[in-house]
């Protein structure tokens, strides 16, 4: 098992247990990459990409809804023509069920999505 050499120096000497851990730099040699580089090559690159697809679509179900409700959806995500919004609160999930056939009609009409259903789901605010 191999720590970094910060974790081993602050470790009390007189351990025998740790005395045959191998120490290893902290960082790799060489220049450090930015998140963008290291993101941009690997499959946590569709995942950057589908979470700025739901806040696009969470921004425009909020511009769809009335202004008392729109601060209170979380989230929004469409799967399979299945669009689930997310509400802090049950009060709110039950304005947003009010409203999901104006809901599906400005999707549909301005945004090039075409929900088939729509739910609703609450996850309270911590």
């Amino acid at each position: 098992m191999a720590l970094p050499f910060s974790v081993k120096q602050n470790m009390h000497k007189s351990d025998p247990d740790l005395k045959d851990l191998v120490l290893t730099p902290a960082m790799a040699p060489g220049r450090p990459k930015s998140l963008k580089d290291l993101l941009s090559g690997s499959s946590l690159s569709r995942i950057v990409e589908q979470a700025a697809a739901t806040d696009v679509l969470t921004r425009r179900v909020q511009a769809l809804l009335p202004r008392e409700v729109a601060p209170h959806v979380l989230g929004a995500n469409l799967r399979d023509r299945q669009l689930v919004v997310l509400v802090d609160a049950a009060v709110w999930a039950a304005r947003v069920r009010f409203e999901t056939a104006a809901l599906r009609r400005g999707l549909s009409e301005s945004h090039d999505v075409a929900p088939s259903s729509i739910s609703v789901k609450v996850r309270p605010a911590n």
